[in-house]
């Protein structure tokens, strides 16, 4: 059985279980523990974990052959808790159980927790993708204002890109091109460390899709506007398979590699001198919008590993 840990109605993951050959059950963590129950009882001879989900099924952890760790939702705490360190406690030891469960699975995860967590962090990204031989932007990530600005003007405005660690419903972050206005709010940097780049001129940005051995490119190539973010002008841009040199392959699957991830969504540009350029890795980024432009075949090589892992044992 593969368990696949995501909510109901994710196309990621929807367009992906018609190729499932194996048994697979979908955990939604938004469903606990209200409506989900967890029980796991250890003796001298043995151990026996259990999910038992909404719809009255039980899930003996000991049949999960692996685990497809597509999204987590928020968990679901009974409303009859309506005390606020009551709430706290309850939401802090439903954590502490679930996390004992994963991480006592004894089986392989698209991606590992821990590795998904690890790697999320732009810090860990840029370090790995150096070591492995890609060409990253000249990058300082500072609160520090006197430091934000020597990077700035080392380039020159127009030559370095603000960006968020990772955007929040509350306060999104398009990338955005530092210019001589923007220096009058730069001590605001102190509140919080900021992301700088070397902005990275190109010709085209690519979405690389890695799953276990299998790389997909897509180039993408946006209008003007969206030069500096593409993601925000994907409706307009045209997207099309790209072929990558071999040796960028290579060291994009040492990357996931060195990471530990199986599934990773890879954010590439390619200047106009033809050098290809790291920006970051989405251990759970989006596929759909490459594959189903250009015909590559990501849902079926996610469901290949699955299928893999379900006929294991």
């Amino acid at each position: 059985m593969i368990l696949i840990v995501t909510f109901e109605d994710n196309e990621h993951v929807e367009e992906v279980l018609p190729h499932l050959s194996c048994e697979y059950v979908l955990f939604n963590t938004g469903w606990y523990p209200e409506a989900v129950s967890l029980s796991a009882a250890y003796r001298d001879d043995g151990e026996v974990t259990t999910l038992t989900l909404p719809d009255g099924r039980v899930i003996d952890t000991e049949r999960i052959r692996g685990v497809w760790y597509r999204r987590e939702r928020p968990y679901k705490l009974h409303e009859e808790l309506t005390d606020e360190t009551a709430v706290m406690f309850a939401w802090s030891e439903s954590r502490e159980a679930l996390l004992g469960l994963f991480y006592s699975l004894d089986c392989p995860w698209m991606n590992p927790p821990l590795a998904d967590e690890k790697s999320q962090r732009k810090m860990v990204q840029l370090s790995v993708a150096r070591e492995v031989g890609l060409r990253i932007p000249h990058t300082v990530i500072t609160n520090e204002p006197a430091t934000a600005r020597g990077f700035i003007e080392s380039f020159g405005y127009g030559n370095v890109i603000r960006k968020a660690f990772r955007n929040i419903p509350q306060a999104p972050r398009s990338t955005h091109v530092i210019t001589a206005e923007d220096m009058d709010r730069i001590d605001t940097v102190r509140f919080a460390p900021v992301t700088f780049q070397e902005y990275i001129e190109a010709d085209i940005d690519l979405r690389v899709t890695v799953v276990g051995d299998e790389v997909h490119a897509a180039e993408i190539t946006s209008t003007p506007e969206y030069a500096a973010d593409y993601r925000m002008g994907l409706g307009s841009a045209n997207v099309v398979a790209h072929d990558l040199p071999d040796k960028i392959s290579a060291q994009l699957l040492e990357l996931m590699d060195r990471l530990d991830l199986v599934y990773g969504a890879i954010d590439l540009r390619r200047t106009p001198e033809g050098q290809y350029v790291f920006l970051e890795v989405n251990p759970a980024g989006e596929y759909r919008f490459a594959s189903n432009r250009t015909g590559q075949p990501v849902p079926q090589a996610i469901a290949t590993v699955l299928n893999r892992w379900g006929a294991a044992g």
